[in-house]
């Protein structure tokens, strides 16, 4: 089992790192939104999806399969080592082709020139799988904060000189290229003591290694590229508007999401493949991270769904306010489907990834089949199709699956979900109750929405206070 305190140092530099990159998100958004019209943004972000799909599937799933690995040999590590440098140049010849291609079937040298750098970049990406692993697999999880803090705050110092003085969309490329370098140096220098030294390759563990991260790549391949399918339907079925409503709408709960995987998340990986061969360890370890991720996730999904309405026009104005029930179709969505945020880390850490592509696969077709069968009906009644049929079909089938694979019954797999269930329950009867009798006590909107989420808190922070006392949270 990983060191008790090295769980929580993980914790508490994953928590810096998650609230520092969502403040640093905010300022870059503002920034980009400043300095870039819409066609610069497309420029950019053209080259990026690309350079992204290159990462994801150069990767091979390696950084998972090097976390997984419990028998992780020098021998091992060097396979990795120089596979992922033999992949990491191919990239980048694979970007130059890719540029020549956009600058001749486009006709677009900027696109091409971006696509070299975010080639460039892309190579950086896969040049570190090993050490990220590393680092993660012994919860480093300062020298992957420290890394990224800094490399984003070089950004910001060559981006914002740049684009003050005239460059446009060549501030956000180089300051983006000097992230990516500087994120690379750091990431070595903070993993020369446990990276090996010398030469070997395998290809026959290399081929071992790929049969779980292949399955970790496929998924990871199936959530960014039919996301993107799901929006174009909208899009297609839909129209601009209602696409503008339903990222606005994810983008805001996307927020919150990000953080707890950044926080508990990342780590549960580690932990619970440090473990993979005590069947009690391991479940004691999924029970503990599924509790302590609900405490927080199910009361917030929750409390976005029920304040929106108030607080979503102050903070982005009235004409935003369409948004408000597709986000709280999403919170509420989220607040079920991320109790079980851990079976798929389960199934990756006992080396059932394949299995766990059943679960992504079926989310999928759930999306699509969900855009497809209400293409002639509103937006709210698509994302209330798809959320529905999301849990109803996948929650089930994880709980299956991980009968299956850990012999874990139907309550075992649902007990550590009740008493945060209970606690968000108890918040959500307080905001209705306060909603019932706190409308008219004051005419000022910014105060009203401050007492709501303050009586939110209390509520929820007195339940926790009341289950601490008998002893019913033991974290």
């Amino acid at each position: 089992m990983v060191d008790r305190k090295k769980i929580k140092s993980a914790a508490i530099w994953s928590a810096f790192e998650a609230l520092s990159s969502a403040a640093l998100s905010i300022i870059s958004v503002v920034f980009l939104a400043r300095i870039l019209n819409p066609d610069d943004y497309g420029k950019i972000a053209a080259a990026q999806t690309i350079a992204a799909l290159m990462v994801l599937v150069l990767s091979l799933g390696l950084t998972e399969a090097v976390i997984q690995r419990k028998d992780l040999t020098q021998k091992l590590q060097l396979t990795v080592l120089w596979s992922t440098l033999g992949l990491s140049l191919f990239s980048f010849l694979l970007s130059l082709a890719i540029a020549l291609y956009i600058d001749h079937a486009w006709n677009s040298k900027i696109i091409a020139i971006i696509m070299v750098s975010e080639g460039i970049g892309a190579a950086m990406q896969i040049a570190v799988v090993l050490p990220t692993g590393l680092l993660m697999k012994n919860l480093e999880m300062s020298a992957l904060t420290k890394r990224t803090l800094i490399s984003r705050l070089c950004f910001f110092a060559v981006a914002i000189p740049m684009a003050l003085n005239g460059f446009g969309l060549w501030s956000v490329v180089l300051g983006s290229l000097l992230q990516n370098s500087i994120a690379t140096l750091l990431i070595y220098v903070q993993a020369r003591k446990i990276l090996p030294k010398g030469f070997y390759f395998n290809l026959k563990d290399l081929i071992e290694l790929c049969k779980f991260g292949l399955f970790v790549m496929i998924e990871n391949l199936l959530w960014n590229v039919l996301s993107r399918v799901f929006s174009l339907l909208i899009l297609s079925f839909h129209g601009v508007a209602q696409l503008g409503i339903y990222n606005m709408s994810t983008r805001l709960t996307d927020a919150i999401m990000n953080i707890l995987n950044t926080v508990i998340g990342r780590m549960a990986l580690p932990v619970f493949s440090s473990v993979q061969d005590d069947r009690n360890r391991l479940i004691s370890a999924f029970y503990k991270a599924t509790k302590i991720f609900n405490y927080v996730s199910m009361p917030a999904f929750v409390g976005i769904a029920l304040t929106c309405n108030d607080w979503l026009p102050l903070v982005l104005g009235e004409h935003w306010r369409p948004a408000v029930p597709i986000i709280q179709v999403i919170a509420i969505m989220n607040a079920v489907m991320f109790s079980r945020m851990f079976v798929g880390i389960v199934m990756k850490a006992v080396g059932q990834s394949r299995r766990f592509l059943y679960l992504s696969l079926t989310s999928a077709i759930v999306a699509v089949i969900s855009a497809l069968a209400t293409a002639k009906l509103s937006l709210i009644e698509t994302m209330m199709t798809w959320s529905s049929m999301r849990v109803i079909i996948t929650i089930p089938l994880g709980i299956w699956l991980m009968k299956r694979i850990i012999s874990l019954g139907v309550i075992d797999q649902l007990r550590p979900v009740f008493y945060p269930a209970l606690t968000t329950l108890v918040m959500a009867l307080a905001l209705l109750l306060f909603r019932y009798v706190g409308t008219g006590l004051t005419g000022n909107p910014v105060v009203y929405v401050i007492s709501e989420i303050g009586v939110g808190v209390l509520a929820y922070l007195l339940v926790m206070g009341v289950l601490f006392k008998l002893k019913k949270i033991q974290i």
